[in-house]
């Protein structure tokens, strides 16, 4: 499932994907394939361990063996973020914590069920997407985004040449338009073809 939330106005594209822990149903190893690729993409990982079970010996190899390969899958610049969840069913156990080799960048633990420690994560997560807040407003440089905003600039010049010509393609016009729209979703995700052709059809008279 993704979803796109704000912190301080910041743009976070979330996937939750499937666990990732071994399985025999072919439905579920589908799932776990989907989970990987979706990581291997992704510009930084959030571990989720139950803090209930963290003195759990099986439990704690199962996840020293996903924590593994995920050092093999990830380039190494990408941050993993162990978050570590119900700490208000386990305070017994809640100085749990794992080795942070190469890579991995903070260590939370927090409840999903009363919000304790969400803002520590939601600090962190502004801090890996180089979030500063300044007196002229929030700022934020990626060099996936400034990477993005290029390619959608290259695409909207490439529109404005094909309105400006004597005889402009208009399905050239608008596959140049769907480019920019797609490179602009890598950083807001919010704006759909739907959205697109609505605006043009609201803007424009298209003879038959």
């Amino acid at each position: 499932m993704q979803q796109t939330i704000q912190i301080e106005g910041v743009p976070l594209h979330v996937i939750d994907t499937a666990g990732l822990r071994e399985s025999d149903d072919e439905v579920e190893k589908i799932g776990i394939a989907r989970a990987w690729d979706e990581i291997k993409a992704a510009d930084a990982v959030l571990f989720l361990h139950d803090l209930t079970r963290a003195n759990e010996p099986d439990y704690a190899a199962a996840d020293a063996q996903i924590a593994s390969e995920l050092a093999g899958q990830l380039h190494e610049q990408v941050p993993v973020i162990d978050v570590w969840n119900k700490t208000d069913a386990a305070q017994s156990v809640s100085n749990a914590t794992v080795d942070l080799p190469p890579g991995r960048v903070a260590q939370v633990q927090l409840s999903a069920r009363t919000g304790d420690g969400l803002e520590a994560l939601r600090r962190t997560l502004l801090e890996i997407a180089g979030w500063q807040s300044t007196s002229e407003g929030v700022y934020i440089a990626r060099a996936r985004h400034i990477a993005a905003l290029r390619e959608v600039d290259a695409h909207l010049m490439e529109s404005a040449a094909q309105i400006h010509s004597d005889h402009p393609a208009l399905d050239l016009l608008a596959e140049e338009l769907r480019l920019a729209q797609n490179a602009l979703n890598t950083i807001t995700g919010e704006f759909t073809s739907d959205d697109l052709l609505g605006v043009i059809f609201s803007s424009f008279c298209i003879g038959k």
